[in-house]
């Protein structure tokens, strides 16, 4: 077959890329809407992308395996969308072509929750958006057809394709392991879908059919996949537990901040309400006795048995001690009303100022560590 000939067939087989063009335009849109929503194209922020469907494993992994597909349509960035756009309207108006719109629009999908399930596999910790596992997929399936249908193809259309596939691969995966942030996982899963579904469908470019999907090829090219999704998923490291985890003691670390500020502004109004002498002495104990020492109390246990993420032991055993001094405090100062002893006053506001260089100390440490990062 000669290159007018293989032209011809070709683009008679399938008159246009109309998959192609589709998922272009949803993914431009949908960019577009959270771009929009965010007021940065440049970059859109990760709890938001979390939000419409991003592919983020705790959530993934609990109850929303959906996530694996929406990811396939979400994109962090200009530049990062608009690169997969272009790199699948390169290689979409011949895949397309080579394998009709059911066959290409069943291997971009299988390609891209592979992609996603190799992510979730081999990194589960950061939300994973993009169609780049879906895109490897096509390209993977390209190859597939160059190698086993060697003889629809003219060798100057052959070696012109192969250059360009291989290129296309080669650079990306290049890129994805030099440069961070890439997902070489979602790259990878997805060319190794592209690649057993391709070579499961693929037929010579003059059969009657872009795809038999009854032949035994294609459906266990399909259980193959399936099988490869299967072991991804099962295989894949469990972050629902942590994530709770980390989710409760950041919770917990909100209720203790806002506790804390309310205690802080009471226990100064209490002060300040002594020595204008509008609070009595007798008040003033039933006010520490039942309800700020208390509350403190409360604080410190809800903080002191809260399970920790691993690595935050240290903040959280500080933390602890910084609210048992704050209530320390308060008690010794109970124990100046009821003895009318000078030292115990005293006493109180020696651990106010042990806690205040308590609470410091934290400050900085967490500036220093910020600094070196």
């Amino acid at each position: 077959m000669n290159y007018d000939t293989f032209i011809n067939v070709l683009f008679s087989r399938v008159e246009g890329a109309v998959v192609t063009g589709a998922l272009v335009v949803a993914n431009a849109l949908i960019f577009a809407l959270l771009a929009f929503l965010c007021m940065n194209p440049m970059q859109i922020p990760s709890d938001l992308l979390i939000r419409v469907g991003g592919n983020f494993a705790p959530l993934v992994q609990r109850d929303e395996p959906w996530r694996l597909f929406t990811a396939m349509f979400l994109h962090g960035g200009l530049l990062h969308v608009g690169l997969n756009m272009f790199a699948l309207h390169q290689a979409g108006q011949v895949v397309e072509r080579l394998y009709g719109r059911m066959g290409f629009l069943a291997l971009y999908v299988v390609a891209g929750l592979l992609g996603n399930l190799a992510s979730l596999w081999w990194k589960p910790g950061p939300v994973s958006v993009g169609a780049s596992g879906a895109i490897f997929g096509v390209y993977g399936a390209l190859l597939s057809y160059l190698m086993l249908q060697r003889g629809s193809v003219p060798t100057e259309v052959f070696r012109e394709m192969r250059s360009g596939t291989l290129g296309f691969i080669g650079y990306s995966l290049f890129a994805g392991f030099s440069i961070p942030g890439i997902d070489n996982a979602a790259h990878l899963g997805g060319l190794l879908g592209g690649l057993v579904m391709g070579a499961a469908l693929a037929q010579p470019v003059v059969a009657p059919k872009p795809v038999v999907w009854l032949s035994p090829r294609a459906l266990g090219g399909l259980a193959l996949s399936l099988a490869l999704g299967a072991g991804l998923w099962t295989s894949a490291p469990q972050t629902v537990r942590r994530f709770e985890v980390d989710n409760a003691y950041s919770q917990a670390l909100q209720r203790f901040s806002l506790d804390e500020q309310e205690l802080l502004r009471e226990q100064a109004a209490l002060v300040e309400a002594l020595q204008r002498k509008r609070l009595s002495d007798a008040a003033a104990l039933d006010k520490l006795e039942h309800d700020l020492i208390p509350r403190w109390d409360r604080a410190i246990t809800q903080l002191g048995w809260r399970q920790v993420p691993a690595g935050q032991e240290v903040q959280r055993d500080e933390l602890v001690h910084y609210a048992q001094t704050r209530r320390d405090a308060l008690q010794a100062m109970v124990q100046g009303f009821e003895t009318r002893q000078p030292l115990w006053f005293e006493r109180s506001r020696s651990l106010q100022l042990q806690a205040d260089n308590i609470l410091l100390q934290m400050r900085l440490r967490r500036s220093v560590e910020a600094a070196g990062r």
